[in-house]
């Protein structure tokens, strides 16, 4: 098992984390543990949004770049990691909040 495997492992045995998509630098899914359905509706969303954040980062600061994305809702808390390297991997998890449920 690789460290890439390893840390999804990790991830994935946190309490309340629902799913995990890992990405290419394409933001093509290459590993999820949701089911192909979401892995694509999460996958297109958490790109554009990405795109967007970086964008606005870039715009506020050229020499900072975003590298964690944390979304809270009331029901959900997305994280999106981002790698530095320019085909690096990117990994959306979410999760329940605390006490949702």
């Amino acid at each position: 098992m690789n460290e890439a495997e390893k840390a999804i492992k990790r991830i994935q045995a946190q309490k309340g984390v629902e799913g995990v998509i890992v990405v290419n630098a394409e933001g093509i899914p290459i590993e999820s543990n949701l089911d192909h359905q979401r892995t694509l509706h999460y996958t297109y969303n958490f790109q554009q949004l990405l795109t967007r954040t970086q964008r606005v980062m870039k715009d506020l600061d050229p020499q900072n770049e975003a590298t964690l994305l944390d979304v809270q809702t009331e029901k959900t808390n997305i994280l999106i990691s981002t790698g530095k390297e320019k085909h690096s991997y990117v990994i959306h998890w979410v999760t329940q909040p605390p006490g949702f449920g």
